[in-house]
């Protein structure tokens, strides 16, 4: 099958190329940077088209690898150029804005996929990993045919709206108390910190640094275009704020009250029990 990556100079869409050429594919990509593309497709040994419209013209696959933003521009630009019975995939981390789009295109002679892949682009194997899938149209062919790219990997479904909400949680929310985390402690000497740091400090300090690895613009979209962020950050201020109060007026009875509603919650977690012990796994595999 011919497969075009729109966006394959990307950290995705280049995890994308590696993926499908190694399942015997023929991949050709487009991207906006076209000297990145152009090295990509050179050192990947694939296809470089033009633009959008050439990529896309005779493929039985179309994946669109973009940012958040422009991915509906992107769809609806690639919409009345893909040939009948092709497959249109968007790989986007937010659905709001992308699943009306996808609902038009699939009246069309067309199959849509919504998925959402829960691992970056470090994933060597899809063993173990989990994708997410958005139904749009048809949920069980949808599904059946999400499976049939990507057999290994376990594939959840979630509607958009929840999928977008819990996103907030598991992404904007990590991601904005990493970076502050960072944003405090490259303030100090880190080479200092990281002699005296225990197991708490260096875990920490190993998930933030590889949050700021990634590309800002990501981020910035992750947070501004999910419109549950701000409900859930407000949250976590409140907390933060009514937790510092008590550490300040050195309040033991509230902090000791406000940590038991906590555990009540997490303990109801069957892998709770094992959370200190999984902690000291994760280092032992660094």
């Amino acid at each position: 099958m011919k497969v075009a990556i729109i966006g394959g100079a990307g950290r995705m869409g280049k995890w994308l190329v590696k993926y499908f050429l190694g399942r015997g594919h023929a991949v050709i990509i487009s991207d906006i940077k076209h000297d990145e593309a152009k090295a990509v497709a050179i050192s990947m040994d694939v296809k470089l088209a033009k633009d959008n419209i050439e990529a896309v013209k005779d493929a039985g696959l179309c994946v669109v690898s973009t940012p958040i933003e422009v991915t509906p521009k992107v769809l609806r630009e690639i919409a009345s150029e893909v040939k009948e019975a092709a497959i249109v995939m968007e790989i986007s981390s937010l659905k709001s804005g992308v699943i009306q789009v996808l609902e038009e295109i699939g009246r069309r002679n067309v199959k849509i996929l919504s998925i959402h892949p829960l691992f970056g682009p470090g994933a060597d194997k899809l063993t173990e990993e989990k994708i997410v899938l958005v139904p749009v149209l048809e949920p069980t062919s949808e599904t059946r045919l999400v499976r049939r790219f990507f057999p290994e990997a376990d594939i959840i479904v979630v509607e958009a709206e929840e999928h977008d909400r819990i996103m907030a949680l598991t992404l904007s929310l990590p991601h904005f108390l990493n970076i502050v985390f960072a944003s405090v402690v490259s303030e100090e000497d880190l080479n200092v910190l990281k002699k005296l740091g225990g197991t708490t400090f260096t875990l920490q300090s190993i998930i933030s640094e590889g949050v700021m690895t990634e590309d800002p613009g990501l981020y910035a979209s992750i947070q501004m275009s999910n419109k549950y962020t701000v409900r859930y950050l407000e949250k976590f201020i409140s907390r933060a704020e009514t937790l510092k109060e008590y550490i300040a007026r050195k309040d033991s009875k509230n902090f000791f009250q406000f940590y038991a509603n906590i555990l009540s919650s997490l303990i109801k977690d069957e892998e709770f029990s094992r959370a200190y012990e999984r902690m000291y796994k994760v280092l032992e595999a660094l």
